[in-house]
C-alpha cells in the first residue's frame, strides 16, 4: 500500500502550479470580484441595528494578533457595537488587554489546521450566542460549519482574493494585516448606510498592536538585569523555531549567522527555544566560540509569551523566520493604564522561505510591503526557489520530497546588514 506522502507528493508537484495559476486568474476577475463584494453587501444591508459582532481569525497565535488589525477600523467606525473574539487561547495574554475587544473566548487550542474540539467550541458559542454579525476570516471553516446561524456570516473568499491580486501585482502592497483593515472598510460602508447604526469611516490603515498591563513589561525589565548583560551591549535577539520545516531558516544558515553576529564584541545575543524543533538552541549553542559564550544566553522555555513580547522590545535587533515571534516583535507595543512606556524602536528582520514576505513581512526599503510599526528599520530577506508558488503559504499541506525554499539564501548579506545598523 502506498504511503501518505508516496500520494501526496506527485499530487504537489502537479496540481501546486495549476492551483497557482488558477487562484491568480480568479482574483483578477472583475465579474467574480464584483458577485462577491456585491453578496456581502447584500448580507449587511438585511441587518437591523448592529449590536453584536462576532470575529473569527485563522486557528495560529500570529492569526490572532493580525485579527486586531480588522476589529480595530470596526470599532472606530462603530464605538457602541460589541465586540467578541474567538481566537487561539495561547495568544490569550497578547490579546486580552485590547481595549476594542469587549468578549474574548481563547477557545482554540490546535496549531495549524482546527481540531475537531476546535470546530466543537465554536459551535457551542454560536448556540450560546447570538450575534448580529459573524465575520469569519479562517478559511477553515466553511458554510457547513454555520448551518444551524441565523445571523449573517460573512467569509474569507474576497479577502483572500484581494491579497492574492496584490501580491500578484508589481508595486502593490498585499500585507495581510493592511488587506484585513481594507476589507474591514469595505464592509463597513454599507454598514454606515443604515441610519439605526450611523458610524463613520475611518480610512486609517490600523497595524498589528499588542496590548499589556505593566506587570509583562516589569517582568521583562528584571529579567533582563539578572542576566547581567553589560550596559553598553547590544542586543540582537534570534528565534531559530518556526512551525515547519518549510519556514524554519535552514540550521547551516543560522549557525553562520549566529558566529558572524557574535564576530563584533559589542553584541548580546538572546536565543529563543525550539518547541517545533526541540534542542535546536543546544545545536546552535555547539557552534559559539568558547571566548563568545558569555555573550549568548537562552531564554527559559516557561518564559509567558507576553513577557516574551517585552523582551523583543528590549532587542535592537530580532531575527527571526516567518512564524508569531515575527508579528509580536513587530508589535506596536502599549502599556494600558500607565505611565511606563516600551521602546517600540526594534529593528526587525524576516528571512522567508516557503510564505511572502509581500503578505507576512516588514520592510522599510521596499515599496511593496509595508514597515513595521517601530522607530526603527525593519527589513526581509527572501529567495525564489523556481517551485515557489502562492499555495505555498499553506504549507501545512505541502508534502516536498525536498525542503528547498531557502536555496540560494546565503548569511552574509543578512550578517552585513545587522552589523551595519548596529554600527
Amino acid at each position: 500500500m502506498l504511503s501518505r506522502d508516496q500520494v501526496l507528493r506527485p499530487i504537489s508537484r502537479i496540481s501546486s502550479p495549476l492551483i497557482d495559476r488558477t487562484l491568480k486568474r480568479l482574483s483578477f476577475n472583475e465579474k467574480l470580484n464584483r458577485y462577491l463584494k456585491k453578496r456581502n453587501s447584500k448580507k449587511l444591508l438585511q441587518i437591523g441595528r448592529l449590536k453584536k459582532v462576532l470575529i473569527i481569525p485563522d486557528i495560529n497565535i500570529g492569526d490572532a494578533m493580525i485579527g486586531q488589525s480588522f476589529i480595530a477600523p470596526m470599532k472606530k467606525a462603530f464605538p457602541d457595537i460589541e465586540i467578541s473574539y474567538i481566537y487561539q487561547q495561547r495568544a490569550s495574554p497578547l490579546v486580552c488587554t485590547n481595549p476594542d475587544i469587549d468578549e474574548h473566548f481563547p477557545l482554540f487550542r490546535n496549531i495549524g489546521y482546527p481540531s475537531e474540539k476546535d470546530f466543537a467550541n465554536l459551535q457551542n458559542l454560536l448556540r450560546g450566542f447570538h450575534f448580529d454579525l459573524i465575520v469569519n476570516l479562517n478559511p477553515y471553516f466553511t458554510s457547513k460549519h454555520f448551518r444551524a446561524v441565523h445571523s449573517p456570516v460573512i467569509y474569507s473568499s474576497r479577502l483572500i482574493s484581494n491579497i492574492i491580486r496584490d501580491y500578484t501585482l508589481v508595486g502593490s502592497e498585499a500585507h495581510i494585516s493592511l488587506q484585513m483593515s481594507k476589507f474591514a472598510e469595505e464592509l463597513i460602508e454599507p454598514l454606515i448606510s443604515n441610519p439605526a447604526n450611523g458610524g463613520k469611516i475611518n480610512g486609517d490603515f490600523h497595524q498589528i498592536c499588542f496590548y499589556t498591563a505593566q506587570s509583562p513589561f516589569l517582568r521583562a525589565q528584571r529579567m533582563l538585569e539578572k542576566l547581567d548583560i553589560k550596559s553598553d551591549s547590544k542586543i540582537v535577539f534570534l528565534n531559530p523555531d518556526t512551525s515547519c520545516a518549510y519556514t524554519r531558516i535552514p540550521l547551516s544558515i543560522q549557525k553562520e549567522l549566529l558566529k558572524g553576529i557574535l564576530s563584533n564584541p559589542e553584541i548580546h545575543v538572546l536565543l529563543n527555544c525550539g518547541f517545533t524543533f526541540r534542542g535546536i538552541e543546544k545545536e546552535l549553542l555547539n557552534e559559539v566560540p568558547s571566548s563568545c559564550s558569555k555573550r549568548v544566553t537562552v531564554i527559559p522555555k516557561d518564559t509567558p509569551i507576553d513577557v516574551y513580547a517585552a523582551l523583543t522590545d528590549r532587542s535592537d535587533v530580532f531575527i527571526t523566520g516567518d512564524t508569531a515571534p515575527l508579528h509580536i516583535a513587530a508589535a506596536n507595543k502599549i502599556i494600558v493604564d500607565s505611565d511606563f512606556r516600551f521602546r517600540n524602536a526594534t529593528a526587525v528582520v524576516g528571512i522567508f522561505g516557503a510564505t511572502s514576505s509581500k503578505i507576512y513581512g516588514y520592510d522599510s526599503f521596499s515599496d511593496e510591503h509595508i514597515a513595521a510599526p517601530q522607530r526603527a528599520p525593519s527589513k526581509v530577506f527572501e529567495v525564489f526557489p523556481e517551485c515557489k508558488n502562492i499555495t505555498c503559504i499553506d504549507k501545512i499541506f505541502k508534502a516536498c520530497p525536498k525542503v528547498r525554499c531557502f536555496d540560494g539564501q546565503k548569511p552574509e548579506p543578512i550578517i552585513d546588514y545587522v552589523n551595519r545598523y548596529l554600527s
